[in-house]
């Protein structure tokens, strides 16, 4: 009778766990990243959104308020890689948008990768590849789960912006080459551009899109109430143009700057929107019954905000802008992939900064470090040490100290760090400064130098590094318009929002960091984390 029992409570058990289903997971994961987008723009502008975009997202999704990067420099290169890695610059390799590779004894970009020819180009344009990224992406992470049937495609006006969030096993990259105005892609992918994007490239959207100007998408008094003055010094106008003011006569300034003038256009967004829309049609992604992955970063509001400065209203006109695409591009969506049947998450590389002079101003402490601090340094040092040539390269407020020179003149390596490190000290934009051996001997859990830490690699990063005080700025051009990379909240805090199938209805106001995005989809795919993965997954999502 017992076993009679114990049979019947078993197979009751193993029906229980034959009824389970297979978690429920979205047939289109979207990706998007604006770069340079600060958290307060969702409220500066708020009311000059409609309810479709931005709206949407906060109002049927899940919003997190308080959505940090934990590490310096705040760049695209590592703010892309962080975001789809789950882990800082330290784990993932990204530094910088370029760094000084010791090996060679030359500038290294991003995703510079010379063992690679374009595709699409014959330029330099196409030798790019995720290679210097030493971590897996979340659609990497995917990709291996799926047994390579998951699909991962990244789309960016900048190649940084496209290639390091689509991942190494990527089915493809497409980036615009401003020179000939046409996406291109490089032999780390494919041998040939598909069809749809040479379609695409046909059509010379970008030539079309610069022959009107650009007129404000909204009357200028209601931009009056969130930004400053049209015509202001914080501003740099366009090649060509007397003053940074609406109308842009983009007709004639295309004369000067040919196709390379849609990045800093609203056009630069429209058209990464139709190549986005355009690869879920040709690829069918998310219409072939397993997830595929689409990551769109969206790079025109940094050429604009580093042009005109975020208080600008060509900031709040691209924004606005931005807003209305976002709707459509989301109705497309529900109309091709099913409302429902998605998951998109919006969030951003980094934020930007005020401008120094507009700061300056208004009576806050602020000013511009000279890019020149380097050549001022190497100079003293061939005074104390009786030798020239004693830094190999000055790069994101790093040295790099001259390893071969230094050993030929028998010198002692600890104490021209040193001497840099006081000299250092002394300018009035400096916070503070440390070796490289100080971050990697000692351990700084929190504020700036904890951030330092997290930012540096040893075999990547400079010998001495730097940080400057809140509104102090490195820029190497005119007194206008803005920059970023720094550990303060400007730079530090963006938007993060959730959207679609598996996601609530919510808004947090808990500290989360960038990092914390990866592991979350991880984990919603009921899959490996990146394998660097630092970050931990967000509660509230978790089903």
């Amino acid at each position: 009778m017992r076993i009679g029992i114990l049979v019947v409570l078993t197979w009751l058990g193993m029906g229980k766990i034959l009824a389970q289903k297979s978690p429920e997971r979205p047939e289109l994961i979207v990706a998007i990243v604006i770069d340079q987008m600060r958290y307060d723009y969702l409220y500066r502008y708020f009311d000059l959104y409609g309810d479709d975009g931005f709206k949407r997202l906060m109002r049927e999704g899940y919003h997190f308020h308080n959505t940090n990067y934990s590490y310096i420099p705040t760049y695209t290169g590592p703010g892309h890689a962080s975001i789809f890695t789950g882990t800082t610059p330290s784990v993932h390799g990204i530094i910088a948008n370029n760094w000084f590779d010791k090996e060679s004894g030359s500038s290294m970009y991003v995703v510079q990768d010379l063992s690679v020819n374009g595709v699409g180009t014959d330029s330099k344009d196409g030798q790019m590849s995720p290679r210097n990224m030493l971590t897996t992406t979340f659609a990497d992470e995917w990709r291996l789960f799926s047994n390579f049937r998951s699909k991962s495609i990244g789309i960016a006006l900048k190649d940084r912006g496209a290639i390091l969030p689509a991942g190494h096993t990527a089915n493809a990259a497409y980036w615009y080459e401003g020179g000939s105005g046409k996406w291109v892609s490089s032999t780390f992918y494919m041998d040939k551009l598909p069809r749809w994007v040479n379609d695409y490239n046909k059509r010379k959207r970008p030539v079309t899109l610069v022959q009107q100007n650009w007129e404000p998408a909204l009357p200028l008094e209601q931009y009056r109430v969130v930004s400053s003055e049209d015509d202001n010094p914080y501003e740099g106008p366009f090649m060509g143009q007397a003053r940074p003011t609406f109308p842009h006569n983009l007709p004639v300034i295309y004369k000067r700057l040919g196709t390379n003038l849609i990045k800093n256009t609203p056009g630069g967004n429209t058209i990464t929107f139709e190549m986005g829309m355009a690869a879920i049609e040709a690829e069918k992604l998310g219409q072939r019954g397993i997830t595929d992955i689409l990551t769109l970063s969206f790079s025109t509001p940094d050429y604009v905000g580093h042009q005109f400065g975020p208080r600008a209203m060509e900031i709040a006109d691209i924004y606005v802008r931005f807003d209305r695409e976002l709707g459509a591009f989301m109705r497309y969506l529900d109309q091709v992939i099913g409302e429902g049947k998605y998951t998109l998450f919006l969030t951003a590389d980094h934020g930007a900064a005020d401008n120094p002079s507009f700061m300056a101003d208004a009576k806050i402490p602020a000013g511009i470090f000279t890019k020149d601090f380097g050549k001022e340094v190497d100079s003293l040092l061939a005074i104390e040490f009786g030798h020239a040539n004693l830094i190999s390269a000055y790069m994101n407020l790093q040295f790099y100290l001259n390893s071969e020179r230094i050993e030929q003149a028998e010198l002692s390596r600890a104490a021209i760090q040193q001497f840099i490190v006081n000299h250092s000290r002394s300018k009035k934009e400096i916070l503070f400064a440390h070796t490289l051996e100080d971050y990697l001997n000692n351990e700084f859990t929190q504020g700036l130098r904890g951030m330092n830490q997290l930012g540096i690699m040893d075999q990547r990063s400079g010998d001495v590094i730097l940080t400057i005080h809140p509104a102090y700025l490195e820029m190497p051009w005119q007194k206008t318009g803005t920059t970023h990379g720094t550990g303060y909240s400007y730079d530090t805090r963006v938007p993060l929002l959730f959207y679609g199938i598996g996601i609530p209805q919510g808004e947090s106001f808990e500290q989360v960091e960038i990092t914390d995005i990866a592991p979350t989809i991880s984990n919603m795919l009921r899959m490996h984390q990146p394998n660097g993965s630092s970050g931990k997954s967000l509660l509230p999502l978790m089903r």
